[in-house]
């Protein structure tokens, strides 16, 4: 089939965010269009041409009725973007079979990549750098065998991992953080997830290891964006981590309150002190990163 410039575009959009309903696709790729006939068709075509899937599991959607399919890069779909860019990169673009399980999740986490890309694209001053998602290679342009992801082995004995589900940098004013997302859905209880979670954070942060998945950053800290359904959520979970280690790494935020015009500068994160606060907050009329 001949690829048109929208056909790459879907496909360089698969690439960064690895899997999207239909409805995400077009809201990135062709927010013009009304309906989303046209869409389905060139979908279509692009999957018959083995240059995209469609996975087998529908996902269900929150205050839809029924399901949406979820489209993801095929490895031919990764070497048309590789040959048309001269992009060797494009390669090492995660093409592998999402699980079923987990779909729901990867499209809640890329609902949140979305909000936050829209609220950075409404002001000037602070920068989004280089999103990495849980199974995105980190080190693209390296020898294959020298791949590594954002999930870290800490220890073998006792068994120690951290598994960010996102990774992504905010650039204000020279300065360059690392903030990891924690997507929480409701499926485990706050103290479960304070009891899982935290220890592999701690490690990671007391190593300075978020300086090997971005090597650019210019803080020797780091923090954590828990994304949780609920108001109660958010605050029982902030509560929960204040006696696990390091609880000053994490910043956590009812997803009812996160939206583009809230992101940056609105006091939606709440940390384990009960404290609400502005993700960028003005200081002496400049602004600084928490």
């Amino acid at each position: 089939m001949a690829v048109t410039e929208i056909d790459l575009q879907i496909l360089t959009t698969l690439a960064r965010y690895y899997v999207l309903t239909r409805e995400q696709i077009q809201s990135i790729c062709t927010p013009q269009l009304v309906s989303g006939r046209s869409l389905r068709r060139r979908l279509t075509k692009l999957r018959l041409a083995e240059y995209i899937n469609k996975h087998r599991v529908p996902v269900a959607l929150p205050d839809r009725n029924g399901a949406a399919p979820v489209y993801y890069l095929t490895k031919n779909g990764a070497e048309l973007l590789a040959s048309y860019f001269d992009d060797g990169a494009y390669l090492a673009t995660n093409t592998r079979n999402p699980r079923a399980d987990l779909l729901n999740h990867w499209i809640e986490i890329n609902n949140t990549r979305m909000i936050i890309e829209q609220a950075i694209a409404q002001q000037e001053e602070v920068v989004l750098e280089n999103w990495i998602n849980e199974w995105e290679t980190v080190n693209k342009t390296d020898h294959e065998k020298e791949h590594f992801y954002l999930q870290t082995k800490l220890s073998n004995n006792p068994p120690l991992s951290c598994s960010p589900d996102a990774g992504f940098v905010l650039s204000l004013r020279g300065h360059k953080k690392v903030f990891y997302l924690e997507q929480d859905l409701g499926t485990s209880s706050p103290k479960q997830i304070a009891a899982r979670k935290t220890k592999g954070y701690a490690e990671l942060a007391n190593r300075k290891l978020h300086r090997k998945h971005f090597p650019d950053t210019t803080l020797d800290n780091f923090t954590i964006l828990f994304i949780t359904p609920t108001a109660y959520r958010c605050k029982t979970t902030a509560e929960k981590i204040r006696t696990k280690p390091r609880p000053d790494l994490w910043l956590c935020i009812d997803q009812h309150e996160l939206t583009p015009e809230s992101f940056l500068h609105d006091p939606i994160t709440l940390n384990y002190k009960g404290e609400r606060a502005a993700l960028v907050k003005p200081i002496e009329n400049k602004v600084q990163t928490q």
